[in-house]
Parts: structure tokens; C-alpha cells; sequence
């Protein structure tokens, strides 16, 4: 497919002037209604020129496109840092921020120049490609519907990269590290770009704008948090229907597809991750995701799960029995995981360090282990046995997304302890082995305290056996 797209294209450029597609098809390319506005991007761009101040420069880009196989590419992701600053999801762009200001040639009348503080250099429109590959956005669109002040083809940057430069009087410049890995087309539009560094890095402070973005992008506005709501409550929705549909004798890859088909069916583009459905001896592994063992009757099945919203990742992880009814080893893990979640999510508040919810968690969890003989000392370490991973981590354009040690009020947070007791586990009753339980939730951390964002998935014993009597999507037998 790669191939073919990249013949089409020359074909385009010996055969047709590529000036672009007209305006009017611009109202096409975007459909959807919720998107984060332009206005709140520049917003960021804004902020960040404050503090880079007036006597440097800024270039970020985005992440170029990867092959999966032969002529097949996996499908496109941008640069995160990029994306939170831009909203533009197309490859080979680049964004230039001038706090000072450079002058470039008016669109309107090719004689005249204007003050510009940011420009995006994008792909040209080119009606003929465009009708094999999908609408792009253009210089015009990219003004029109993503709210840039000025952007031009990409093909200008490298003519008018140094006299950005010069014009600015730049005293430093931030670029991202440039990575070993670019290729294609965004790593040849960048060489120039690398060149300069190589050649002006003595007169010119190079600096890495990336921790500036990440601080940034650490308290969520509330555009962004209606975004992770809207992926975490059609994560909890698909987790609902997988409660209700799984029954022994399903592959796991049947319930993998409930989850997606939900997903989709309520507008989410992508799964944030790959989906985990782990059974029996599988619930014990991590990140297991081969999703391909048949479901037994007794098996507890631990499903992580969730959807990217508008390039907003959530993160849930539910545990629940096969046949609808916890056993009796199985209730006991569960609830001492439940609990220990509660005591977590009831530490998280602003002021508070991450570490402290964690300690919570991890107190819990001992007590507990140790009062069912698992663990012979009331000690963490002894309970770290079954307990080998962190409470959670933030969430946001990443699923494990940028954070701080201290709350603050604005930062999504999952939490989600788990005891994973395998086969074999020393000193354990047979009865607890190849239980895995986890239970993640998607936590907003507010003004006073903490809300749960995924509450709609159960996790109490009684609710989930409850949801279990139930039918889903997934029962639906296909003609």
C-alpha cells in the first residue's frame, strides 16, 4: 500500500499542478462535532511562548509515518507534544513558534509581508492523491479549521527556516532531540533542520522545549477532561456488556470483541492499548494479550480494556467470574483487592503525594494476604510477592501519560492494585492458584478530594454477579 501510495503520487506531480483543492471542500474534513477548538490550542502555543521568551525559537514535528509490512503502514498516530499544541493529526508537519515575530509573505497579496508568531508547514492539498488516500487538510484548512494564524507547504521550510531564525534574533532555539529512528519524508523535510543544529550550535543555544510541553500537559483543562470522561464511559459501557456476555466456553478473542465492538459502536476511533482478556492461568500475567485460550468454567477473567477518545486514552480493568458467581478463594482475593482501591482512591486529593495513596494500598493488601495464610509476615516485601506493580500512573493523550509526585487538582490518575497468585506459588493453598485479580479505575482529581470516572463499570461482588444474569452483545449469535 505504501508503494502504491508513493507511485500515485509521483504520477500526481508529472501529471497535475498540484496548487491544491479548492475551499469548498474543506467543510469535509472534519466530522465530528466535539473536537477541542482551534482557540485552545493557540492558547498553548501562547503559554509556551511566554516562557520561552521573545530571543528564542521553538520547532517541534511529528512523527513520522511507520511501516507495518511490505506496502502496508500501521495507521497514523502524531507526536503527542506535537498534537497538544496543534490538534493537527497529519504527517510531516511542523510547527514554528517566533515569540519576537518574523515576517513572511501576505496570503492574500504575494507583495506584501506580515508579522507572524507561529507558522505550520503542512502537506499541500492535491485533488488527484487525495482521491486514493482521503481529504488533507492543506495550509488553508489547517488556518481555517485548527486556528493557526499562518501555515504554508511543507516544502517551504526549508527555504525559510534560517531566515525565521535570523529575523527572530534567536538566542536559543528548542527542538526536540531528533530522533535516530525519523525516516521518510518527515526525516528528509528535517535534514535541513539538522544541519543548521550541526552548523549554528555554537552561536546558538539549543535547548529541549519537551519538559516545558510535559509540565504542561500534566494539569488537564476541561476540554480534556470531557474527553477522557467521554473514552472512560464508553470504556465502562463495553466492560458492562463483556460482564454480561462472557460465558464458559468462549475464546477470549470473543470477549476482545465485544470490548471493540463497542468501542466503535459509541464513536471511539481506536483502542487506547491492546485489549487484555486474561483467563485462568493467563489472569496472572500482566500484559498478556495473545487473547486466544477457551474461557473454563471456575476461571476468574481479568479483562484491561479501554478506548481512545479524540486521541484521549482511559484505562479500566474489571475481574469477574466465567460462569457469573465468584468462588469462594476468589471473592476473598477480590474484596481485598477492592478494598485496597478504596483506600487509595480516598487518599487522592490535592496536596497529597502519589506515594501516600500507594502506601494505602499496599497496607491493605498485606493485612489481608496475611490473614489468609498467604503471606506468613505481616510485611510489604512478603506481599510483594503477589503485588509487582505500581497503583496506577496518569492518563491523557498517552495512556501512561505525564505526571508529579504531589496531586494536584486537574491530573487523571488510574489506581489499580492486583494479587496475581500463580500455579505453584509457594506456600499457597492450591485453591488460590491462577487467580489474578486487578480492578483499575479512571480517577479525576478535584478541589476537595477525587472523582471516579469509570463508576458506571461495577466492581462491587454483588453488582457484578448481579450484571451477570444478564445478556450482552456478545450472546448475539451471527447468521
Amino acid at each position: 500500500m505504501k508503494r502504491y501510495k508513493q507511485l500515485v503520487w509521483i504520477y500526481c506531480c508529472l501529471i497535475f499542478i498540484t496548487a491544491g483543492a479548492g475551499a469548498q471542500d474543506l467543510k469535509y474534513l472534519e466530522y465530528d462535532t466535539d473536537l477541542i477548538t482551534g482557540q485552545v490550542y493557540k492558547e498553548r502555543r501562547e503559554k509556551l511562548m511566554q516562557q520561552i521568551g521573545n530571543e528564542a525559537v521553538a520547532i517541534f514535528y511529528t512523527n513520522p509515518e511507520r511501516n507495518r509490512n511490505a506496502d502496508l503502514d500501521f495507521p497514523y498516530a502524531p507526536n503527542s507534544d506535537f498534537f497538544y499544541l496543534t490538534g493537527f493529526r497529519e504527517p510531516n508537519a511542523i510547527l514554528v513558534l517566533v515569540p519576537k515575530g518574523t515576517n513572511v509573505r501576505s496570503l492574500e497579496d504575494s507583495t506584501k509581508t506580515m508579522t507572524v508568531r507561529e507558522i505550520l508547514f503542512a502537506q499541500p492539498r492535491n485533488p488527484q492523491f487525495e482521491k486514493w488516500n482521503g481529504r488533507r487538510y492543506g495550509p488553508a484548512g489547517a488556518m481555517k479549521l485548527r486556528g493557526f494564524a499562518y501555515a504554508t507547504t511543507n516544502d517551504k521550510f526549508k527555504t525559510m527556516l534560517q531566515s525565521m531564525l535570523f529575523s527572530a534574533q534567536a538566542k536559543s532555539l528548542y527542538v526536540p532531540t531528533l530522533r535516530s529512528d525519523l525516516s521518510g519524508d518527515l526525516a528528509e523535510l528535517l535534514q535541513p533542520l539538522k544541519s543548521m543544529m550541526d552548523q549554528f550550535g555554537g552561536y546558538v543555544e539549543l535547548r529541549d522545549p519537551t519538559a516545558l510541553v510535559r509540565k504542561m500537559r500534566v494539569i488537564k483543562s476541561p476540554e480534556e477532561i470531557a474527553l477522557l470522561a467521554k473514552a472512560t464511559e464508553i470504556s465502562a459501557a463495553a466492560h458492562r456488556q463483556a460482564m454480561m456476555s462472557v460465558e464458559p466456553g468462549m475464546g477470549e478473542y470473543e470477549l476482545e470483541a465485544v470490548y471493540e465492538y463497542v468501542f466503535r459502536k459509541l464513536g471511539a476511533e481506536q483502542n487506547g492499548y491492546p485489549c487484555i482478556v486474561a483467563s485462568g492461568e493467563n489472569s496472572v500475567i500482566l500484559h498478556y494479550n495473545t487473547n486466544r485460550r477457551k474461557i473454563k468454567d471456575g476461571d476468574v477473567v481479568l479483562a484491561d480494556c479501554a478506548a481512545e477518545y479524540r486521541g484521549y486514552s482511559s484505562d479500566i480493568t474489571r475481574t469477574y467470574p466465567a460462569n457469573g458467581k465468584f468462588s469462594k478463594a476468589q471473592r476473598e482475593i477480590y474484596q481485598i483487592v477492592l478494598d485496597a482501591q478504596k483506600a487509595a482512591i480516598a487518599a487522592i486529593k490535592p496536596g497529597v503525594a502519589w506515594q501516600e495513596a500507594s502506601k494505602k494500598a499496599d497496607e491493605v493488601l498485606t493485612e489481608g494476604l496475611f490473614k489468609l495464610g498467604i503471606i506468613k509476615e505481616k510485611k510489604t516485601q512478603a506481599m510483594k510477592k503477589f503485588y509487582y506493580h505500581g497503583l496506577g500512573h496518569p492518563v491523557g493523550l498517552n495512556v501512561h501519560d505525564v505526571g508529579q509526585p504531589i496531586m494536584e487538582a486537574g491530573m487523571v490518575y488510574t489506581v489499580e492494585p492486583g494479587l496475581y497468585i500463580a500455579e505453584g506459588s509457594e506456600g499457597v493453598d492450591p485453591a488460590y492458584y491462577n487467580i489474578g485479580v486487578r480492578i483499575e479505575d479512571v480517577i479525576l482529581v478535584t478541589a476537595d478530594g477525587s472523582k471516579n470516572l469509570s463508576a458506571a463499570a461495577p466492581r462491587e461482588i454483588a453488582e457484578i454477579e448481579a450484571l451477570m444474569k444478564q445478556k450482552g452483545v456478545g450472546n448475539l449469535a451471527i447468521q
